[in-house]
Parts: structure tokens; C-alpha cells; sequence
């Protein structure tokens, strides 16, 4: 659940060290609290924040779309007013679609739904899809956390298994995942380890291309 905050002050922006990242500290001064918005123009992968040339397109395009200014003169905004979106554990300039998990409820259901979005987040495959007016993930997982040095460690041979199975699955290579966008899925709600709900996709036929 999200509350729009309507119109508050941008009272101080902070960059960090590699000035790949920008804090937008708003005032609410109704309420007498701080919101802050991040602008971050690296992606996380496998344990750490790297440079990403599609990510830091899109943090431009924000700040052309919302202040009219390049990134490094985002304090130039300082004194403009906004309305923010306010989530549990973070706030945005915009309205975010947040992903939903199924219950235990909903173990063994055989749903329909639609991929929006295909990824590789660099710990594994990530295929985002809608049901209903929700959105959900399906992961094909190829990495390993070790909480001792807080990071994801590649499966190499794994890495290669999921992507063979991706190509099985959606009778696509993964390079072709854009042609899987807008296409139907039929996925099962299963539960593993006896706590771990997840959506198991469905593998296409060669009539559902």
C-alpha cells in the first residue's frame, strides 16, 4: 500500500563518493518528517553496486523528466516542490509496481498470466509476469549467497544448465527474450524446502509461439 505525499520541498541533495548516486532529501512539513528519494545510477550485482549504462540512461531521463536538469545539477532543483509516493521501505518520485508473492493458500493452483519483463539480474534469470492486476516473478536462480561475505558467488555450469533450460522452456535462445514480452503463461504455485512459496512456469508448446 502507497500514500502520495503532495507537493514537498526538495530541501538537499547528496552525492556520493563516485557521484554515481544522488539522495533528494524532501520535506514534509506537515507531518514533520524527512523523505528521501535515491538516484542510483549503478546496478547490484553479485554482492556489489556496478556501473550500468542502460540504468544510468534511464536515472537521466528522470532527471531531464521531473527537474529539466543533468544529474550532477540535480541541486539546482533544491527549493522545487513535488508529490511523492511513500512505500514501506523506500520512496519515489513515481508510481512503482511492487512484486507480490502467492501464499501457502495458493499451493497447487494452476494459473494464467503474461510476461512483462524478461532479465538477468546477474544472480539469475528473472522472468516478471502479471496476474491479475498484480505483479509476480518466476526466478531461475544460478548463484549462491554466502551471508559470511555478503555476496552471490556464479555457478558457471549452472548458469549454463538455466539458460539451456530457459531455451527448453520458452522454445526461445535467451538473447530472443524480447519476443516472450506480452506472451501467455500457464504456471503452478508450489512450495519447496517447506516454507518457499514460488510460481513454477509452464514450458510452451510449440503452438503457444
Amino acid at each position: 500500500m502507497n500514500n502520495v505525499m503532495k507537493n514537498l520541498e526538495l530541501v538537499d541533495v547528496v552525492y556520493s563518493n563516485n557521484n554515481n548516486k544522488a539522495l533528494l532529501v524532501f520535506l514534509d512539513r506537515e507531518q514533520g518528517e524527512i523523505r528521501e528519494v535515491t538516484f542510483n545510477r549503478q546496478v547490484y550485482n553479485s554482492g556489489e553496486f556496478i556501473d550500468d549504462a542502460e540504468k544510468s540512461q534511464k536515472v537521466d531521463k528522470w532527471c531531464e523528466e521531473y527537474f529539466g536538469l543533468k544529474f550532477q545539477f540535480l541541486k539546482d532543483a533544491i527549493g522545487e516542490k513535488k508529490d511523492i509516493y511513500t512505500y514501506e521501505n523506500f520512496n519515489s518520485l513515481f508510481e512503482v509496481a511492487l512484486t507480490e508473492r502467492f501464499t501457502e493458500e495458493e499451493v497447487g493452483e494452476i494459473l494464467e498470466g503474461e510476461i512483462t519483463d524478461i532479465d538477468d539480474r546477474g544472480i539469475g534469470v528473472i522472468i516478471s509476469f502479471k496476474y491479475g492486476e498484480k505483479n509476480y516473478q518466476s526466478k531461475m536462480m544460478y548463484s549462491q549467497y554466502f551471508e559470511e561475505d555478503g555476496k552471490w558467488y556464479t555457478n558457471p555450469i549452472k548458469k549454463k544448465r538455466q539458460y539451456a533450460k530457459f531455451e527448453d522452456k520458452f522454445q526461445v535462445p535467451f538473447e530472443k527474450k524480447g519476443e516472450l514480452i506480452g506472451k501467455k503463461i500457464i504456471f503452478e504455485v508450489k512450495k519447496a524446502f517447506g516454507n518457499i512459496v514460488y510460481s513454477d512456469i509452464k514450458p510452451f508448446t510449440r503452438k503457444t509461439r
